[in-house]
């Protein structure tokens, strides 16, 4: 499976099991209304089965090794996020300021990841949502469920961008410049066409298994941008090439913090993976993240350095956009993206409606037997919500800096605020009055990584709001040839 489906169907899996815990804890309610619930959410089980799930049922399984776990990990981060980071690289203030950043957002992490191991540690949690439950109660949980929906919607915001950028692409080699003044040609156009013929009819599904047949493509995709940029990087010499040595603006290296981040979030599979780990400890897990951590950094310096040092300030938010695809190697990049995304966005539809299906009904205090009587209604409406509103702002939008600077601003939350609060809420458990030597330590520290993401999504919400529609995006009708690979 790709990164994406394997991040996104294990959210959808802690989410939907709210509405089944919830019926389980009612009070005299009849067993078979608790199975029919459990059957119903077993058909409509996403690709990826959990390995804590094995746990939960009480069989056996040998569990993954520490290496194994760095990979998933690693396979868990990529996604369309690496497509930013040379035009993240610019906005920084250059290489020297991005890489300073990437090691101080990897060391910020790693220490969240640790921290919400530790946590499921103290209860024997196997989920993320479990985690924030024992530790910041059924509200927090509730939230959490609140900002990954947004994350996922804002991820399938961007895959119908990047849709758009590699037919433009795609049309920009065909035709050459100009290719736009045909209604047909036209990024609103094709976008809404490739997204109607094709993913709309799978947004219904109560099922999207015949799309695991083309993870692996996924995969490629979203490496195949780090290849291309150093194949670029040695054959093209595009001119007026403006590399920066420091940051124009100390507001747009400090929003940079959470879009860099977002290439290496993987805090809501890091206990279920953890859980799935042959030996549960926390050494076992050191070694998978900081292996894991150290394989994204390489690469997304990769992709970054010679993305940058290639375009410059003139780098398109998505590096794809800045290849012609009339070169055999930059057409095989497109035509994988454009196959990833379209196979990517029913998946990611199907988790973000069954989890505000989950918050939709414990808001609405929706007792399992009328949840599930009301299913097919609720997936149909949900399905076109989300499908319709996702396309206008796709098509509404030019560049995909902006919905990646609001993604950012989500991710903050998951990767900071909930793992602090977390901490504080586990050590002031264990130690109210904080007599212990590395208690208020601990407590200090967990006040500095909550504040910092608040601070992290505050600055980039802002800075996207401001920015908004004022991104330097690029015009491929006027794209002078010069500028692409030839």
């Amino acid at each position: 499976m790709s990164s994406t489906d394997l991040n996104t169907n294990l959210l959808w899996q802690t989410l939907s099991k709210d509405v089944y815990t919830q019926g389980r804890v009612e009070k005299g309610f009849a067993q078979d209304v608790i199975s029919e619930v459990h059957e119903s959410m077993m058909e409509s089980q996403p690709l990826l089965i959990s390995c804590s799930e094995n746990v939960v049922k009480g069989k056996q399984k040998e569990g993954a090794s520490w290496l194994t776990a760095s990979f998933l990990l690693v396979n868990t981060a990529l996604g369309v996020g690496i497509l930013n980071f040379p035009a993240a690289y610019d906005q920084a203030g250059g290489i020297f300021y991005a890489t300073l950043i990437q090691v101080i957002m990897v060391t910020l992490m790693l220490s969240t990841m640790l921290i919400l191991a530790y946590c499921s540690d103290v209860n024997g949690d196997l989920t993320y949502h479990d985690v924030l439950l024992s530790m910041c109660g059924k509200k927090g949980q509730q939230l959490a469920a609140v900002s990954i929906t947004l994350t996922l919607y804002c991820v399938c915001i961007a895959s119908l961008i990047v849709i758009g950028d590699q037919l433009d692409n795609l049309f920009y080699t065909i035709f050459g410049p100009g290719f736009c003044e045909r209604f047909y040609l036209r990024r609103t156009f094709t976008i809404s066409v490739t997204a109607i013929l094709f993913i709309l009819p799978t947004c219904f599904c109560k099922r999207v298994d015949f799309l695991g047949y083309i993870g692996s493509i996924g995969i490629f995709a979203m490496l195949y941008p780090v290849f291309l940029t150093v194949y670029g990087y040695f054959k093209l010499h595009p001119n007026n090439v403006i590399i920066k040595t420091k940051p124009t603006d100390l507001s747009e290296m400090f929003a940079i913090f959470p879009v860099l981040g977002l290439g290496y979030q993987v805090q809501e599979v890091v206990v279920p993976v953890y859980s799935c780990m042959r030996e549960r400890n926390l050494c076992s897990f050191v070694k998978s993240s900081v292996l894991a951590m150290a394989i994204l950094f390489v690469l997304y310096s990769i992709i970054g350095c010679f993305g940058y040092l290639t375009f410059g300030s003139h780098v398109a938010h998505n590096v794809m956009k800045m290849y012609d695809s009339d070169d055999p190697f930059v057409m095989v990049g497109v035509a994988a993206l454009i196959i990833k995304m379209i196979a990517t966005y029913p998946i990611l539809a199907l988790c973000g409606r069954d989890a505000a299906a989950g918050v939709y009904a414990e808001l609405r205090g929706l007792k399992p037997s009328e949840f599930v009587a009301t299913e097919r209604s609720r997936r149909y409406v949900l399905a076109a919500v989300w499908f319709t509103s996702s396309l206008l702002l796709a098509v509404g939008t030019d560049s995909i800096g902006v919905v990646f600077k609001y993604l950012g601003s989500v991710a903050s939350a998951n990767i900071f605020i909930y793992p602090g609060i977390c901490l504080m809420q586990m050590i002031l458990k264990q130690d109210p009055d904080l007599q212990r030597r590395k208690s208020p330590y601990l407590v200090a520290y967990s006040i500095f990584i909550t504040g910092f993401g608040a601070f992290c999504v505050g600055v980039v919400l802002s800075e996207a709001i401001l920015s908004h529609g004022q991104e330097a995006t690029v015009d491929l009708c006027h794209l002078p040839l010069n500028a692409t690979v030839q």
